[in-house]
């Protein structure tokens, strides 16, 4: 099992689940109603497992799998290399998509560099941004976090920065301060 579940006073492991799923556990997120999301951005050798999002209920239980395991391409059926995934306090859900690019200096023909949206019961929405350098475009949008205001933070590793937009996918704001950003986490006083 890669995914476990501690008791915060005792450090006690409560549960744990999983196993057979995953190439590459990665990007992890509780919504909040104590699901767990967990993206795996790889492949398996024979081409069977990877490039999805599973979401399991508090007890280890899996209702909802996103993607065509082992096969990259795009939605509403695919994923390519998804990062993280974070869900919104409607439901909606986001996924970074695109692990490698961030190692790319030119665009291939798999880097997508893009953030999907999706309903709460997983039907695509939407797509935005694209590989590149420039606002609204990603090297590796890696990690997800959404402040109070519903702000969508995106950790974009392979440009050294933070991109924030709103639900729509419209830029606001870029952040330069930051190194490699492997994950970023937002508080309830929007502390980030």
């Amino acid at each position: 099992d890669p995914i476990f579940k501690f008791d915060r006073e005792t450090g006690e492991v409560l549960t744990s689940f999983g196993a057979g799923l995953f190439v590459v556990p990665h990007g992890l997120h509780v919504d909040s109603d104590g699901n767990v999301w967990a993206t795996d951005f790889a492949q398996s050798e024979d081409g069977t497992m990877g490039h999805q999002v599973f979401k399991f209920s508090p007890e280890g239980e899996l209702p909802m799998t996103l993607g065509t395991p082992g096969e990259i391409g795009d939605p509403p059926t695919h994923f390519t290399d998804p990062n993280d995934v974070l869900v919104a306090p409607d439901g909606t859900i986001f996924v970074a998509e695109t692990h490698g690019a961030q190692f790319q200096d030119e665009p291939g023909p798999d880097s997508k560099s893009r953030i999907t949206k999706w309903t709460s019961d997983g039907q695509f929405i939407m797509s935005f941004g694209e590989w590149g350098y420039g606002d609204g475009q990603f090297r590796a949008p890696h990690s997800l976090a959404m402040d109070s205001q519903g702000r969508l933070f995106v950790a974009d590793r392979g440009n050294r920065r933070i991109q924030i937009f709103d639900q729509e996918g419209n830029h606001l704001h870029t952040w330069y301060q930051f190194s490699r950003i492997s994950g970023i986490y937002i508080d309830s006083n929007d502390v980030l």
